[in-house]
């Protein structure tokens, strides 16, 4: 192929464009890529990316082990865009995005530590779909992507998100949070092997050792609290109203019966950059649910000491048609950003996150955490740090606290 250096620039003339997840916006002055060979010359396709590793440091309570993990607070993917710029008002969009998280952090457990070939070699779909957009009419998008509400608990502009954000417990979701006096070291959430259904003590003994080993038997750590951010991907139609002063309506129905609505928000002033999204979004078949999520960011800007001090909050709740508890979980985070060397913006976070009801009424998970980031630009690589602090409240079971040390990097293309 030829070198990046050596390709020509391709120039999109202003047109909608994708601004970024999920906030489709103008982009007035277009924007230049290298050019990436297509079967249709009115069409740009960019190919972009990430790998994130890390290794998790766990101490349950009752041992502490290292896992290697795909960090799934970003997980590694990669996908294709495809942008026509045959008209300046009007653009036809395609994406293709593919996850492929081996030995994901929602898989990994003290049981599993390394995960299955069956899961680590499966693509993980996530999204699908063509769209066209319109400075003036606004965006309609059809096939497997972002509902509307999907984004709503994550908007966060403080430029420190790989070692703490909203979705924190994604970054060690699959681990099992360890319970003293119990017949097993986990909470389990099934019915566990009963005697007087097996003809022998060794059937029964076997019984009770398969179920010990498998992780799918016990409640894990995102079973006990997640940011509740919509109702993520989905087949589904969409649709975004044009931004007006900053403000752009959003709405989709998916297959299944579900629905959503969601608000954003972007702006600027002299001393500060803001961004907030809200939604409401249900299942409205039988046994269904309901839901709102809202988040909301903000950097200063100065020529003083406080310029890139940045702060995010989240909070959202969710309701069954079947059940009594109410999953209800709310965030707040700290930051600092600055250029110490010219090698990349160096970040700092501090954070609170609460979990109540997600597993049984009565249950409370709190989450302490401080993270660092380090970007290399020159690289396209972001190195981070981050400790969490997770203490758990479960009715009738004797919890340990887990603390997890996290160190990973993550290279972008």
């Amino acid at each position: 192929g030829v070198a990046p250096g050596m390709q020509g620039l391709l120039r999109t003339p202003p047109s909608p464009g994708v601004a970024g997840h999920p906030f489709y916006g103008a982009l007035p002055d277009g924007r230049e890529t290298n050019i990436l060979a297509t079967g249709n010359q009115n069409v740009r396709l960019t190919f972009s990316g990430q790998i994130n590793r890390a290794l998790n440091t766990v101490d349950d309570g009752i041992s502490t082990d290292v896992y290697q993990v795909d960090n799934e607070n970003a997980s590694s993917r990669f996908r294709f865009l495809g942008e026509s710029n045959a008209l300046e008002e009007t653009q036809a969009l395609a994406l293709f995005e593919f996850e492929w998280p081996v030995n994901g952090s929602l898989d990994v457990s003290q049981l599993e530590q390394s995960v299955s070939d069956s899961i680590n070699r499966t693509f993980n779909l996530r999204l699908l779909e063509v769209g066209f957009s319109n400075n003036t009419y606004g965006s309609f998008f059809i096939g497997q992507g972002w509902m509307a509400s999907d984004g709503t608990s994550e908007m966060d502009i403080t430029g420190v998100t790989t070692p703490l954000w909203s979705g924190q417990t994604f970054a060690f979701g699959g681990m099992l949070p360890t319970v003293n006096g119990e017949d097993f070291d986990y909470i389990p959430r099934r019915s566990t092997p009963n005697r007087e259904d097996y003809a022998s003590e060794e059937e029964y003994n076997q019984a009770l050792g398969d179920f010990s080993v498998a992780s799918s038997n016990f409640v894990n750590v995102f079973t006990l609290g997640n940011n509740l951010d919509g109702l993520s991907r989905l087949v589904r139609v969409r649709y975004n109203t044009p931004v007006w002063g900053g403000f752009q309506l959003s709405g989709s129905a998916a297959t299944e019966d579900r629905y959503d609505v969601a608000l954003r928000y972007a702006g600027e002033t002299d001393w500060a950059r803001f961004v907030a999204a809200g939604s409401w979004w249900t299942d409205a078949s039988d046994g269904g649910f309901d839901g709102v999520s809202g988040s909301a960011s903000l950097v200063l800007k100065s020529d003083r000491w406080w310029n890139g001090v940045g702060a995010a909050v989240q909070a959202a709740q969710m309701s069954f048609d079947d059940l009594d508890n109410e999953p209800t979980t709310y965030m707040g985070k700290l930051t600092y950003v600055r250029n110490f060397w010219d090698i990349g913006r160096t970040g700092f976070a501090l954070q609170y996150s609460r979990y109540e009801d997600f597993y049984v009424d009565g249950t409370d998970y709190k989450l302490y955490g401080v993270g660092v980031s380090q970007n290399i630009d020159r690289l396209g690589t972001e190195v981070y740090a981050g400790i969490t602090q997770n203490d758990f409240t479960i009715p009738n079971y004797d919890v340990n606290d887990m603390t997890v040390y996290q160190v990973g990097a993550m290279v972008r293309f």
